[in-house]
């Protein structure tokens, strides 16, 4: 006779033993969704993935600048590929995530004739003899530059081992088949995208949003990718997301009066706050909250008792939420939401609790803040984002279950009168962790191996609050602090300062950047 294992799992192992038959059948039927299948959708902004075909509305992705000096090359290109194929990596166990909301990525405007969208697998199949490394330098030839941002995105991916995506993209073009925005969204997933419902939903003065309907399995969920104005803070700005909004609300009223049930994701980057009609009080209208009626009332959202949508911010607790960082403070400009038809049992239905942030030290964030780590043009270019991705999990409903709709634990509600603002917290480094003058001093730092590292420096702050570092000038700036306030008494002077900053180059000025009040004249190391 073999005996049950100790511990918990022996109690288990004769619980279900002895069970009779028909109860175990009870047993599972009563929590059919525990065992099913869950699938990842991440939503990511990747601050600008831009092709190389020399046409680019931004300035920083023009080959050459004014004088003539290479600007936006090939290598970049290809390290922000590589560094954002190794990010989505990071989900189902480097397998990718199985649907991914793409934000920031260049319209073509090298586009094929009578506005044709390239055959993803065509691409991958055209190019399979040559790796993504060897068509950005050694076969670089005017036909890979003339591909689109998301197909050489697609070709890294599948280089990394993520494959099995279908692509959708949808923008307004002009008379002669060009783009009228720079930048557009793009769907990745490993589902039948159904092409024929695909579209642009259009804003005056507004980015389009894209939706796209693809079969999870024999059901149908839409997805809309949302890219809205920036600023926002910025009123004026509002009043162009409020039209995004209102396209957006008036499309979802329309196929919400056809089904009820519908399920549907809405992702993005809405540069606005989850609770901005909060934030900003001094806006009478906001689009996320006020037009596209985005709520904290999880249990309200679930029963059909709102007509609003699920925002999935109040998953988290309040000092959790934040995906990006503007002046020192955290803000949520990424965002998902969901209706009614992701919590029943049919069709698709929202993994409960499943809404996450990617924040992985020392890659995509810093180690002493969990900021961003944003992508810089340096040499080959580096970093990631100034956005961090978000993501959610989402099941198929398992029939016999029941129930009208799925249990939840710790229902989101509106808690915004609780909600502050949520500075970005430094921790002071390890000296492990920083340059020291004796690593530094007499070396050229304006190189890759010194590039974004932090340093300690002791120096003087002429008038012009510069410090001079192996006989070069370097500007200070701090994202939480005034530095002319700060160091009013100490430019100047003659007197040293000693503080910890990162090196970073900013509108082609080199510059150390203090993160932190508590990093100017530290008891440290």
């Amino acid at each position: 006779m073999h005996s049950a294992p100790s511990g918990k799992s022996g109690f288990d192992f004769l619980f279900f033993r002895m069970m009779p038959a028909f109860m175990l059948v009870s047993f599972f039927l009563a929590l059919p969704y525990t065992f099913a299948q869950e699938y990842k959708l991440v939503v990511h902004n990747v601050e600008n993935i831009f092709d190389i075909d020399g046409v680019a509305v931004y300035s920083d992705y023009q080959p050459f600048d004014e004088d003539g000096n290479p600007l936006y090359r090939p290598e970049h290109l290809l390290t922000k590929i590589q560094k954002t194929s190794r990010l989505m990596a990071r989900y189902n166990e480097g397998a990718g995530p199985d649907i991914i909301m793409f934000v920031e990525i260049e319209s073509d405007f090298t586009p094929l004739p009578e506005f044709a969208l390239h055959d993803p697998q065509e691409v991958l199949a055209r190019y399979a003899h040559l790796t993504i490394e060897q068509m950005l330098t050694t076969h670089l030839d005017d036909d890979i530059a003339d591909l689109p941002a998301e197909m050489l995105l697609l070709k890294g991916m599948h280089d990394h081992g993520l494959t099995g995506y279908d692509v959708a993209v949808a923008y307004e073009r002009d008379a002669n088949g060009r783009p009228t925005h720079a930048v557009k969204n793009v769907l990745f997933s490993r589902f039948p995208i159904l092409h024929e419902r695909t579209r642009a939903l259009p804003g005056e003065s507004a980015r389009p949003t894209l939706e796209a309907w693809v079969d999870v399995h024999g059901h149908e969920l839409a997805l809309f990718v949302n890219h809205w104005r920036s600023r926002a803070s910025d009123a004026e700005m509002e009043l162009i997301r409020i039209r995004n909004a209102q396209v957006l609300r008036d499309r979802l009223d329309e196929l919400l009066a056809e089904n009820p049930q519908l399920d549907f994701i809405l992702g993005g980057d809405f540069n606005s706050q989850y609770h901005q009609s909060h934030r900003y009080p001094y806006m009478e209208v906001t689009a996320v909250n006020d037009v596209l009626r985005s709520v904290g009332d999880e249990r309200g959202v679930k029963r059909g008792e709102t007509d609003g949508v699920y925002n999935l911010w109040y998953e988290l607790p309040l000092y959790e939420r934040g995906s990006d960082v503007f002046r020192g403070n955290w803000g949520t400009l990424m965002q998902i939401m969901i209706g009614m038809g992701m919590y029943d049992f049919e069709g698709v239905q929202y993994t409960d609790n499943s809404f996450a942030v990617g924040r992985w030290p020392g890659k995509n964030v810093y180690a002493n803040s969990g900021a961003p780590r944003r992508w810089h043009f340096f040499e080959d270019g580096g970093g990631y984002s100034d956005h961090l991705p978000i993501s959610m999990r989402f099941q198929i409903a398992e029939a016999g279950s029941g129930l009208d709709f799925i249990p939840l634990e710790n229902p989101g509600f509106n808690d915004d009168e609780d909600s502050f603002v949520i500075p970005v917290q430094y921790t002071m480094p390890h000296p492990s962790d920083v340059l020291m003058p004796d690593e530094y001093l007499g070396q050229n730092i304006r190189t890759s191996a010194f590039f974004d590292q932090l340093f300690w420096v002791e120096a003087e702050i002429n008038n012009r609050f510069q410090v001079q570092v192996n006989g070069e000038l370097y500007d200070l700036w701090a994202p939480a602090f005034n530095v002319r306030e700060r160091f009013a008494a100490d430019a100047g002077s003659g007197s040293e300062v000693g503080f910890i900053a990162r090196l970073g180059k900013f509108r082609g000025n080199w510059q150390f950047v203090i993160e932190s009040a508590d990093y100017i004249n530290p008891q440290w190391p």
